[in-house]
């Protein structure tokens, strides 16, 4: 059937059918373009994170002392764990890279200095005023990198890692042992495991309140 032999009725139905996949089909692009330019805001964020984990990488690889983390952090990688998120994680034993996501959010910069003469024991109840201050801004540090200018892409992705997270707990807990260990205070395996298991679980918490925009 050509052209030519619609009726004025079915002429009128097709237009009418044909406005609205027009419309519908604007709709869509506008939505596509959107979802275009949300991505590539989201791509050029994800950037900054890789290169300063990257930088980060740079500088640890060749420190054997670093040894005792580079393994969980490697296997955090390969699971696809965003760079923001592992840098947080690792801002504990590096004041630079602390400093670095204060820095993007216009917070003070911090120093850190404390060191045990005598080694000693982990007490959540009695630690150094210097290493309390130290974790609480640890945790700080981690509001303010999945809460500051965040990744809709990266955060939705952290959220579904994190439903299984026995991984980056024990990554965490390697990264907390090394932060003691390196001002000579002793944590056992199981307790560095249950804080941080403790402290992800507040960070999960504090990702799903963030409005994560439908790409």
């Amino acid at each position: 059937m050509g052209l030519d032999d619609i009726t004025l009725s079915e002429s009128s139905e097709w237009w009418a059918q044909s406005v609205e996949i027009s419309e519908k089909f604007k709709e869509a692009a506008k939505k596509a373009g959107a979802g275009i330019k949300r991505t590539q805001k989201d791509e050029k964020k994800a950037k900054k994170s890789d290169l300063l984990l990257a930088g980060f990488l740079v500088k640890i690889i060749i420190d054997k002392k670093y040894d005792s983390v580079l393994i969980d952090l490697f296997k955090s990688l390969h699971s696809w764990y965003p760079s923001n998120f592992l840098l947080w994680i690792i801002s504990l034993i590096h004041i630079w890279i602390s400093n670095k996501i204060r820095e993007a959010s216009d917070k003070e910069k911090i120093a850190f200095n404390y060191y045990s003469d005598a080694l000693i024991n982990f007490d959540d109840q009695h630690l150094p005023v210097d290493v309390q201050n130290r974790i609480n801004w640890w945790v700080e540090d981690m509001i303010l990198i999945v809460s500051h200018d965040y990744s809709s892409i990266l955060t939705q992705q952290l959220i579904d890692n994190l439903n299984e997270k026995d991984e980056i707990i024990l990554f965490t807990s390697k990264v907390f042992e090394f932060f003691l260990k390196e001002i000579n205070i002793n944590i056992t395996v199981d307790k560095a495991f249950n804080i941080s298991e403790f402290i992800l679980s507040e960070v999960e918490k504090e990702i799903k309140k963030l409005e994560i925009e439908e790409i």
